[in-house]
């Protein structure tokens, strides 16, 4: 179906994610730094990104910033995951070019009806 990337400094999230998107038949590739991931992106240029906001080193509002600064990558569509369940923080993802915001603990359905509206646009 879909190239996804996964960005996510947690190895059980990214493989619990990878696990469930091979099942509804996508291909992932996972990063496990903020840096990795958009350097995968750029030379990939995958069709949606899943996004760690809490990272190490280069969290996730420098890694979409670095998306969305670069031409091949711009347009990706992006969904932010956080254990954080705050409109500021929220909003300001939004204003930075997600697409979507996902709380931790993931419920797959919400991640999954969000992937379909974003990669059928």
């Amino acid at each position: 179906m879909s190239n996804i990337l996964i960005i996510d400094d947690d190895d059980d999230i990214r493989d619990m994610i990878t696990i469930y998107l091979e099942n509804a038949s996508h291909t992932v590739t996972q990063a496990s730094q903020g840096q990795d991931g958009v350097d995968l992106a750029k030379l990939s240029v995958p069709d949606l990104i899943i996004l760690d906001i809490n990272m190490p080193v280069m969290d996730g509002t420098r890694v979409i910033k670095e998306l969305r600064d670069n031409q091949s990558t711009a347009k990706v569509p992006v969904i932010a995951l956080s254990a954080m369940n705050d409109t500021h923080m929220r909003d300001d993802m939004y204003q930075m070019g997600c697409d979507a915001y996902i709380i931790k603990p993931i419920d797959f359905e919400v991640l999954q009806a969000k992937i379909a509206s974003l990669i059928s646009h």
